[in-house]
């Protein structure tokens, strides 16, 4: 047993045991996250909050935001983006209104080609797809970091295998609720 998965099997016998952290967080249907799971990013994406960026569009996208962005990047058959979409779906209904919410489609399959990830590294800083980007530009503070979204505030590359997806879904929550919306 690795020591992440040590961490993350704590974390989550610490919120199954701890009534008011559940209480935070909205109601989730297990199977329904696995039927979503099931489907490309694209179609898990349907129908929420999520605008698409690409290469022509991004810093424009991300820089004119008033609110923090975050950026998904994802190949659309593969089962890490697709777990990980399901995730960003989630957040996205419940903090659309506070954060902007946008998915870089990097490839219609499965499988990223390594000169695409070297162009997206050089762009962007992703080393591996999924990948998400926090963008927080802390507008409204008197902080000299982050002034503008030319750098991500947080990289992230975890995605949320569905047996431990409710502790993923809390802990990113709780990153956004602490970090992003401070």
């Amino acid at each position: 047993m690795t020591r992440r998965m040590a961490l993350v099997g704590v974390l989550g016998l610490m919120m199954s045991l701890c009534p008011a952290v559940q209480a935070a967080a909205p109601d989730v249907d297990m199977a329904d996250v696995r039927r979503l799971a099931r489907e490309p990013v694209e179609t898990i994406l349907l129908g929420t909050p999520f605008g698409r960026v690409s290469d022509a569009d991004y810093w424009k996208t991300v820089q004119g935001s008033p609110k923090p962005v975050v950026v998904v990047f994802y190949a659309n058959q593969d089962e890490r983006s697709r777990n990980l979409a399901t995730l960003a779906r989630y957040l996205a209904l419940e903090f659309s209104e506070v954060v902007g919410f946008y998915g870089y489609p990097v490839t219609a399959g499965a499988t990223v080609e390594q000169n695409t990830l070297a162009a997206l590294r050089k762009r962007y800083g992703v080393k591996k797809v999924p990948a998400t980007l926090f963008y927080d530009n802390d507008r409204g503070k008197m902080e000299l970091e982050r002034t503008d979204f030319s750098v991500p505030a947080l990289l992230e590359y975890r995605t949320p295998s569905l047996f431990f997806w409710k502790t993923y879904h809390q802990a990113t929550r709780e990153y956004i609720q602490k970090n992003i919306l401070d």
